[in-house]
């Protein structure tokens, strides 16, 4: 009698463990799924500022050939190296983005997933390399040209170009500073939690 009531018992913690395991299982799933589509906003929210960055990039072109050509008399060297350097961006951009798809984050490896946002640092941090002393040598040529060919016809113009020259730099590139801190951030969250998944798994 006393081993039926012992085996009874037994029985019953084993159900209950049996329970509580699926239970855990369950909230472990729910918990996967859940940083997954945080993920998954993360990496979508990005890709949309950067569509829309590149969509900005592009349209700038036709208006920036438009206002050095025929507003302030820039050389056609000048506006061909600013266009040429706008389309590099766009496509370097793409180059960067391309392979980091928002849905993998939901069903796909996040071993390979981890691979490709430490990639796209890489390739962040290089563009940077490249940026900031193309666009201080941009800058140079462009004073060069908006006080050494209209100054003499109309100083307070070349002046005026200048500092509008000078104030739009500073307000594009800290744009572009802030936008760069953001994907970094992001970026950074995504494969911390992609870690913490991985450990828990």
């Amino acid at each position: 009698m006393e081993n039926i009531t012992e085996n009874a018992e037994l029985e019953q913690m084993r159900a209950q463990l049996n329970l509580l395991k699926g239970k855990l299982e369950k909230e472990t799933i729910i918990n996967e799924q859940l940083l997954r589509k945080a993920m998954k906003e993360k990496v979508s929210s990005l890709n949309r500022q950067t569509l829309v960055l590149a969509l900005i990039i592009l349209l700038a072109i036709p208006y920036c050939t438009w206002v050095f050509a025929f507003m302030m008399n820039m050389s056609w060297w000048f506006i061909a190296v600013t266009d040429l350097f706008f389309l590099v961006a766009v496509i370097y951009t793409y180059l960067t983005h391309k392979d980091l798809r928002a849905k993998e984050l939901i069903d796909g490896n996040l071993l390979d997933v981890s691979r490709k946002i430490t990639r796209m640092q890489r390739l962040g941090a290089n563009w940077l390399k490249f940026s900031i002393p193309f666009g201080i040598l941009w800058f140079a040529w462009f004073l060069f040209e908006v006080l050494g060919r209209n100054f003499d016809n109309n100083p307070s113009f070349s002046i005026g170009g200048a500092i509008g020259g000078l104030v739009g730099g500073i307000i594009g590139g800290w744009f572009g500073f802030m936008f760069y801190r953001r994907k970094r951030k992001k970026l950074l969250e995504v494969i911390m939690q992609i870690k913490e998944l991985s450990e828990a798994s």
